[in-house]
């Protein structure tokens, strides 16, 4: 049985990608699906659900990220470490 596809968006700033993804993706596979749109390396990328920070590793069902949700995307802010607010 395939694992059931659900529909994601991601936002940050004013742009809004859109993704169809497993429930049984990790974060990280997102992340990669963001390198060609962004110049930052996976770990300077983190993915929340509201004010929850996803973690890269768990998949996105273990995360309990239901369907049609809208994931907040920040960048870390050059060397200072910083993150986007």
């Amino acid at each position: 049985m395939e694992p059931l596809k659900i529909y994601l968006r991601i936002k940050r700033e004013n742009r809004v990608f859109f993704f169809e993804c497993s429930l049984l993706d990790p974060v990280e596979i997102l992340k990669r699906k963001l390198l060609p749109y962004y110049k930052q390396e996976m770990q300077d990328m983190r993915i929340y659900l509201g004010e929850r920070l996803l973690d890269d590793k768990a998949n996105l069902q273990d995360q309990a990220v239901p369907n049609d949700s809208c994931l907040i995307l920040k960048l870390r802010k050059g060397m200072s470490g910083d993150w986007d607010e």
